[in-house]
């Protein structure tokens, strides 16, 4: 594993930080891109950038150590995150407060916001997941194929585990494949029928993506919430349910009103009339 890639003068580059800040830039980028296509200003996206990366990482941290407290080792260690240790789950709740804020501040529809971010989303989570790789940790269960890595055992890193599935790479494999697939179709009429389809398909690719990745770490890094069934396992079921619940209810909706579902373009994002820009002041 290379959890340092750069050391100079006692300054270290740690690569889960490093991989974690350029997938967010890039998403930050392409949803700037995003934003011009929809007309909107894409300063509104920077201006949410940097609370959106700070807010989400502490709920990263917060639920993270949550979900594994014999990991807690005091406040000192609270925002190294360089060691590893973020719930993406976390980071929804951290996403959900700040466009909350940023959609009542700036009078925007919050689901419009969310529609500009979700296409990039992927590509993010991917780049991170490398970063997963190069610190040794989120790694698979124990196997014998060729591909199989060892890894830092997460409850004494001074030794390593049996060959093992390297389930990083397989996420990141998996969220590039689903990445392409959004970026290509942002744009559909099919997945543009109310405003917020593309946020939901996007949650519901994630449910299926981290339902799949956790057979592969059953036994190695996912706490189980059953004997057969891990506690993100069962976050992500929950998660589709209620995807496909507001999905039905707001097609139905969009049906019934003979398009979209909101009274203003489904682009614009402000309550009630279309718009070019939003202004970033």
């Amino acid at each position: 594993m290379y959890p340092v890639l750069v050391e100079i003068g006692g300054l270290k580059l740690h690569s889960y930080g490093f991989f974690l800040v350029v997938g967010f830039f890039l998403s930050t980028w392409l949803s700037c891109l995003e934003a011009r296509r929809r007309g909107l200003d894409p300063n509104l996206i920077l201006d949410m950038a940097m609370p959106l990366l700070l807010v989400s990482l502490v709920f990263c941290r917060i639920v993270y150590f949550v979900v594994h407290p014999d990991q807690w080792a005091g406040w000192g260690e609270f925002f190294k995150i360089w060691n590893g240790g973020l719930s993406v789950h976390g980071g929804f709740l951290g996403v959900l407060l700040v466009f909350s804020y940023f959609a009542w501040r700036r009078r925007v529809a919050m689901a419009a916001l969310t529609d500009i971010i979700a296409p990039s989303v992927f590509l993010g989570y991917a780049i991170g997941r490398i970063g997963c790789l190069m610190n040794g940790c989120c790694y698979g269960a124990v196997c014998n194929l060729p591909w199989a890595i060892r890894f830092p055992d997460e409850n004494n890193r001074a030794i390593l585990t049996p060959p093992s599935h390297p389930a990083q790479l397989y996420s990141t494999l998996m969220a590039l494949a689903i990445f392409a697939f959004i970026w290509k179709n942002r744009a559909n009429p099919k997945f543009n029928q109310f405003r917020g389809q593309l946020t939901l398909l996007v949650v519901g690719f994630y449910a299926v993506e981290r339902f799949v990745m956790e057979i592969f770490r059953t036994g190695a890094t996912a706490p189980m919430a059953f004997s057969w069934l891990t506690l993100a396992q069962l976050v992500s079921v929950i998660a589709l349910f209620i995807v496909g619940a507001v999905w039905i209810w707001r097609a139905k909706i969009a049906k019934n009103s003979g398009g979209n579902s909101d009274s203003s373009n489904p682009d614009s994002g402000v309550s009630g009339k279309p718009q070019t820009h939003v202004s970033a002041s």
